[in-house]
Formats: C-alpha cells, structure tokens, sequence
C-alpha cells in the first residue's frame, strides 16, 4: 500500500504524538509498505522555528527512512487561543498543498488533535480519490471544554458540527482507548467504522537501562529517592496536586521529584513551587525521545496523574506504558479505564485523582518498601511485553488497514 500520514506534530518534535506516528510509520514502512508525511515546519513546543527552516514553505526530507514533508506554520511562543489557532489553521490549508508533492495514495491518515488536520486529512483524500482514516488520540473540543481551554458557545459549536461532519465522512475512525467506542457511537452511529489503534510502547527502545545510574551520578541524584513525572506539564494533568504531595513529604529529605517536559502550566508550576520554598523539585526541558529511557529507568517511582474530570474515565496515557516498559513501579491517579489496567497488571498504585496526601501516603509507601517497588516494576515490564509492544499493535492496525483496502478493489 501507498500510505500518507498526516500529523501536525512530528519528530524531531517532541510528545507522545509525534512518538506514535513516526513510530507507525517506521513500522509500517518495515511491513513493506510505502509511507508518506507530511508534517508541520518543525517548532513544537517553543513555537519557534529552528533556522534551517525559516523563510521555507515546504522542506521534504529524510527521517528514520521515512519520506517526511515538512509545510509552512504559522509558529509564536506565545500560546493564546488565537495564536494557537492560527498555528492550527495555518497548517491545515498548507498540509492540503503540500500533498501535491506527494503521488496518489491508497489511504490517507490524518491524526487528531487538532481537529483541523482532519479536515485535510479529508480534502486530499478526496483530491486523491484514497480512503480517509481519521485518527482519533483525544476527543476535541469535548477535553477543551472540560479543562477551562473554551468556554460553550458558538465556537465550540462550529466545533463539534466539524467534529461529527468528519466522523461522518472518513472511511474508518482508528481509537487509542476502548472507551472512545461508546462515546463517539452515541454521538453518531459510527460503529462499524471504528479501527482499534491502541496506545503502547517500542519495547526496543524503552527498556530498563544500565546507563541510569551514570545519569544519577551526573545529575547529582545518586542518593536520592528519584519521583518521576515526564510529559505535558498542562491542564490536563494536575499537577498542583503533585506539589502538594511534594510539600506533604518535605520532611523525608531523601524524596527529589523530577518533572520532565513543557507545557502551558510549566511557568505557573514554576512559580508555585517558589512560593512554596519546595526545593526538592526539579524542572527539567522537554527532552529528545531517545534520552527519555535512560531518564525514566532513573527513577524510583513515576507518576501517571489526571484531573478529576468524568472525561478521563476512558485515558490510557502512552507514559504509563513507557514507565511500565522500564520496569519503573506507578502511582496514578487514573480513574476507569486506566484505573482497571494498572491493577489487571499490578504494576503501581492508583489513588484519588487530585488528592495531595493520597499520592504522598503511595509514594511514602514505596519509599519505605523496596520489595515491593521491584515487584511492581517487573509485573509492569511483562505485562506490557505481553500486551501492549508498538510492533504487536501496529501489525494489527496495518491487517485492519490491508482488509480496507482490499475490500475496495
């Protein structure tokens, strides 16, 4: 099959986005099929432009052997609503350009979020006379309306028309959770469009690593009890509740939390970590996907924490698989669907979503236990080692793909 994906965000981007889809489409192009994407100019997520890609519109390169279509953006460090919409808007026209650089596909792949790349996902799959598979990562603007990003009103309802307009008219929907099913049927009937595209991890990358113990070394943190949280410092994840746990085991001098990533609510962290004199929390910059093994099989606990919000009910975060895959033990604060996974795999502890001193007593009581640290990490590893590797899921989903295609000849 001819496959072109289109992501807005891509490496060398950071995020468990952009990981999923280089991810697939290394994957599928090793499966001996032949993969396109076209992604934005890259500058997520600092929303500036590295200089060897100022002033183009368009860049085709190389990445990981992956043929990649870099299209023009309208990037600013400033992340506001309109600033964030015309990143998004900007992308959406010039992606539909930048797929005249690309021959006829059999399917087109647009991920979601943004919602708008579906919308080129759709206009060059129909350019291109090609099924259109819509990937959807996050139900939008559903979680934007649940964490305070917008407010209801006419935008969100232009929204969600566009949102229904384009389950309507892809070919299939691919899902990362299981949960996603029930809620996009009973908006539409779409179940049977519905491919199963799970979250997961590449088990050849992500790994417990010996190199951990040089990098505490380096870092200053050999004797130290290392809490992890590595990702989106946003919304979403609550992480004032994590600072407050911080703050309830200030007495246990040996506990140092790091958190790895950027996000819109990094500076505010920043600066409620400073007002509270929490000295034992470090902020560390989003870091290239490679180094994040050797980061995580550092820690001694990692924290997988959400807002306590009925739209989580259904998340499974790609960290948690990540952290799992490193035999690194987990405290969440998971709640459904991810709740019930990390007890199927006994790999952590989850406790109330947002309550500070539950998540201090979870990591007070895996500080104090070693054995059973070990034991919770090594249930993790082989659970995902069985479940949930990226090669098992993308062999799947490229089945599904091939089955869509051959029905249409």
């Amino acid at each position: 099959m001819r496959i072109l994906i289109i992501s807005q965000y891509y490496p060398p981007e950071v995020g468990a986005l952009a990981t999923r889809m280089s991810d697939l489409a290394r994957q599928l192009t090793a499966l001996g099929h032949t993969v396109t994407v076209i992604g934005e100019i890259p500058n997520y997520p600092k929303g500036i432009i590295a200089k060897e890609y100022r002033g183009r519109l368009f860049v085709r390169e190389k990445y990981q052997k992956t043929d990649v279509i870099r299209s023009f953006v309208l990037a600013s460090p400033r992340k506001t609503n309109v600033e964030r919409l015309s990143t998004y808007l900007s992308f959406m026209v010039s992606s539909v350009f930048a797929a005249a650089f690309v021959q006829r596909c059999d399917v087109v792949l647009a991920t979601s979020p943004p919602l708008f790349v579906g919308v080129s996902g759709y206009v060059v799959s129909r350019l291109m006379g090609s099924k259109f598979v819509f990937d959807v990562r996050d139900l939008w603007p559903e979680s934007a309306v649940y964490l305070g990003e917008m407010k209801r009103g006419a935008i969100t309802n232009l929204a969600e028309r566009l949102e229904r307009f384009l389950y309507r008219k892809a070919t299939r929907i691919s899902i990362a959770v299981p949960g996603f099913r029930q809620r996009l049927t009973a908006r539409l009937a779409v179940d049977d469009k519905i491919l199963e595209f799970p979250n997961g991890v590449d088990t050849s990358l992500f790994y417990p690593r010996e190199e951990a113990k040089d990098l505490r070394e380096k870092v200053g943190l050999q004797d130290k009890f290392v809490v992890l949280f590595s990702g989106n410092l946003g919304l979403a994840q609550g992480l004032r509740s994590v600072l407050q746990a911080a703050k309830l085991l200030q007495n246990e001098s040996d506990i140092v939390f790091v958190l790895v990533g950027e996000g819109v609510e990094k500076a505010k962290l920043i600066e409620e970590r400073n007002r509270l004199g929490l000295k034992r929390i470090l902020f560390w910059a989003a870091q290239p996907h490679a180094r994040m093994p050797a980061i995580i099989s550092m820690a001694d606990v990692c924290l997988v924490p959400l807002k306590n919000l009925e739209l989580f009910t259904t998340a499974l975060p790609s960290k948690m698989f990540e952290y799992m895959a490193c035999g690194r033990p987990i405290v969440s604060t998971l709640v459904g669907e991810g709740e019930a996974l990390v007890r199927r795999a006994n790999a952590g502890i989850s406790v109330e979503p947002e309550n500070a001193g539950a998540i201090a007593d979870a990591i007070l009581q895996l500080y104090r236990n070693r054995r059973q640290r070990e034991e919770l990490g090594q249930n993790g590893l082989r659970f995902v080692r069985e479940h949930y590797t990226r090669s098992q899921i993308v062999a799947h989903f490229e089945r599904q793909l091939v089955e869509l295609v051959a029905h249409s000849q």
